[in-house]
């Protein structure tokens, strides 16, 4: 009767790990692209806020970098002056977010595709163990 059971049970199990995992896996797939990219812009004006001095200090050394490739070593003081007077802080990180906006909608169809074949995978297993659960016999100490 188990056998049985479990043969009527698999194609409405099969069918329904169809219908909710694929909505459901490209749902969840593309809220945790989502996440990851407000963890990523939220990290990056976090740091630009509470650390000012040291991400202006990176800041100049990258634009002195830029600026020295091609000038003599000893105009470094006279350059670095040079910057700090044209920038007085570090501009608001807008070409980092940007990035990380357009690599979150590069990955947002890899991702979508992933959760159709992860969703109805993952639903169909968690599924089975609940049917397999509820309807073994249960192996324990009886008396």
């Amino acid at each position: 009767m188990a056998g049985l059971m479990t043969v009527a049970i698999l194609p409405f199990l099969f069918l329904w790990s169809i219908v909710y995992g694929i909505p459901g896996g490209i749902f969840f797939k593309m809220l945790a692209v989502y996440e990851h990219w407000v963890d990523l812009n939220r990290l990056q004006v976090i740091q630009w806020k509470r650390y000012p001095l040291r991400s202006y200090r990176k800041f100049t050394s990258a634009v002195l970098t830029h600026r020295m490739r091609s000038r003599p070593v000893e105009l470094v003081n006279l350059i670095e002056s040079q910057i700090q007077a044209e920038y007085r802080q570090e501009p608001f990180p807008f070409l980092i977010i940007f990035t990380n906006t357009v690599v979150a909608l590069a990955v947002l169809p890899f991702a979508a595709l992933s959760g159709m074949v992860l969703g109805p995978v993952h639903v169909f297993r968690s599924g089975w163990e609940k049917w397999q659960k509820h309807h073994q016999p249960q192996t324990g100490y009886s008396q």
